[in-house]
């Protein structure tokens, strides 16, 4: 049975799905910034101490005799451009799709991880669908169809490792590149599985503000 909390938790979502003002969200937004930036220095902070760590291991190792072939370096540098310029596009196309579905102003920040993975069972099927969720489902829906994305900023960070280590094989940069694979064999089978129940959900619910 559904307590007091729950049912102001959905309210509140609705609200802002309604693109009504919440001081909820307000609340959770200006605390989600907070952590962002926290997560963001330490993570600068994390790189600066691996990259002395990379140095420091590898700064014993002797030094080649003979400078990199020209193609290999030529290679490299092609396919770090590439990286970066679908990195960039990835990044872009990311952020430009969440700011239109409300970034971090979505109505699904107020709901809680309890109730976003309840949204998430009733749009795959494996819970029944409230008919009041339904708008909100929709909107979880349409930020799932946005992942596709992600794919091509990992893409991006594999094509720049495999650039890396072409130009300068070492174990690091292969264990670099192993990984990423790895990752990216993992990640696109479910983000296309989600991104297919999603656009099968939004077609079986269509917006009836657009059917109108």
């Amino acid at each position: 049975m559904p307590s007091a909390d729950d049912d102001a938790r959905w309210a509140e979502a609705q609200r802002v799905l309604d693109g009504l003002p919440s001081e909820a969200l307000e609340a959770r937004v200006r605390r989600w910034r907070r952590l962002t930036i926290l997560l963001v220095v330490g993570l600068l902070l994390l790189s600066v101490a691996f990259a002395f760590a990379v140095a420091a291991w590898t700064g014993d190792e002797p030094a080649a005799t003979e400078d990199e072939p020209l193609w290999r370096e030529i290679t490299a540098l092609v396919i770090a451009a590439s990286a970066l310029v679908l990195a960039a596009v990835g990044m872009i196309g990311g952020l430009r799709a969440t700011r239109r579905l409300g970034g971090l102003g979505s109505p699904l920040t107020v709901l809680g991880r309890r109730r976003q993975k309840l949204l998430l069972q009733e749009l795959r099927g494996r819970a029944p669908l409230d008919p009041a969720h339904v708008p909100l489902v929709r909107h979880l829906a349409e930020r799932l169809t946005a992942q596709r994305w992600l794919l091509i900023v990992q893409l991006g960070l594999l094509l720049m490792f495999v650039g890396q280590f072409i130009g300068s094989p070492s174990p690091w940069r292969l264990g670099m590149v192993v990984l990423f694979v790895l990752g990216i064999a993992v990640a696109v089978p479910l983000i296309l599985r989600d991104e297919r129940q999603a656009r099968r959900f939004l077609s079986e619910h269509p917006d009836p503000r657009v059917a109108s």
